[in-house]
């Protein structure tokens, strides 16, 4: 799977949010777009250009998934018995490994988190997993391996984090374990900003 390697603050610049919590948020310092013709771009997009961006958006806050993988988890909400597809589509980016080791605290963003489950530090129900789009289900256990936990990124940010837990994850402290108590809801997603997944519906069904 293809992976990107820019910076990740210029993801955040184009996009007009601080997508990953970053402490400083780099629109302080330069809140336009990036490129040599950042600060100068004011033409209207078009209907399709608001789609595609609003999909990218949705791409980078999530790690930036592979468009492979992004379409392949929209066509299974898609194709969902129950529930409006935007919410059952955000449910399952949120089921996600990696976006899980972020809720429960064990890694600052969703890179480390990825980082960290690709190491093997993250076990589910007791078993090792190593796959960041592994889909969490309601009931299962995550938890960093004993021998992972005094890793300082992983213990520093499990015990110094300010950030709760969203309502659908439980935590317990002692023992580097978080639960996911059910499927993702989509008004109680965390997300830094104005997302909106019908606009990513919409581009899919085009």
């Amino acid at each position: 799977m293809s992976r990107y390697r820019g910076p990740k603050k210029r993801l955040c610049r184009r996009f007009g949010v601080n997508l990953y919590g970053y402490r400083k948020n780099p629109l302080d310092k330069k809140g336009y777009a990036p490129g040599q013709h950042g600060q100068n771009r004011r033409f209207k997009k078009s209907e399709y250009g608001l789609h595609l961006d609003e999909k990218q958006k949705f791409r980078a806050f999530y790690g930036m998934i592979s468009e492979k993988q992004f379409r392949s988890t929209f066509e299974r909400a898609r194709r969902a018995r129950k529930g409006v597809t935007g919410e059952v589509f955000v449910g399952m980016l949120e089921s996600r490994l990696d976006t899980m080791c972020v809720r429960m605290n064990f890694a600052p963003n969703i890179w480390a988190a990825r980082q960290i489950v690709t190491h093997g530090h993250i076990q589910v129900n007791g078993r090792r997993v190593n796959i960041p789009s592994y889909e969490v289900k309601t009931g299962d256990k995550v938890s960093v391996r004993p021998r992972s936990r005094r890793i300082p990124v992983i213990m520093h940010h499990f015990f110094g984090s300010k950030i709760s837990p969203p309502p659908y994850v439980t935590i317990e402290n002692d023992k580097f374990t978080g639960t996911l108590e059910h499927f993702p809801e989509r008004h109680e997603v965390p997300f830094p900003g104005d997302f909106n997944e019908q606009l990513v519906v919409e581009y899919y069904s085009r």
